[in-house]
């Protein structure tokens, strides 16, 4: 049965599907962050490494331009996590929202299921009603007619 609520349900569903693909993006780009930083933090480690034996070349600049990888890392992971927490946020709302449309939407089913009970109850009784004022009606005129044929 169709209901009030069914558009906004919809909407509201393909919204929830839509948070749903963002938070896997968000979460994706927060991993593949955390990965990248974890390449970078070991191969600093094995540059230190071979810079404390080779004292010809500088790895000053190798370290700085690392450093500054790391720093946008850590930026995107903030950026990724701080989006991520938000888009769930807004999933939990979206979904809380959803949650409240299908109750309704469940209402007002039940609600149109009593009231075409009550009219098919309402209309039993008329035909009852009718038929039993039918009745009395034929046992009236029965009884008239036995009293003046008396």
């Amino acid at each position: 049965m169709r209901t009030p609520y069914d558009t906004a349900m919809r909407a509201r569903k393909r919204e929830v599907d839509d948070l749903r693909a963002a938070i896997g993006g968000a979460t994706r780009r927060l991993v593949e962050a955390d990965a990248s930083a974890k390449v970078l933090s070991d191969a600093l480690a094995r540059e230190k490494q071979i810079a404390a034996g080779d004292l010809v070349f500088s790895p000053m600049a190798y370290f700085l331009r690392a450093r500054a990888e790391a720093t946008r890392l850590q930026e995107m992971r903030h950026t990724a996590g701080a989006e991520l927490n938000a888009l769930r946020h807004q999933a939990i709302e979206s979904y809380g929202s959803l949650r409240a449309l299908e109750g309704a939407a469940e209402e007002f089913r039940e609600q149109a299921s009593r009231d075409a009970a009550s009219a098919e109850q309402t209309s039993v009784d008329d035909f009852a009603g009718a038929r039993f004022a039918r009745e009395l009606q034929r046992a009236r005129q029965a009884r008239a007619h036995l009293q003046g044929a008396t």
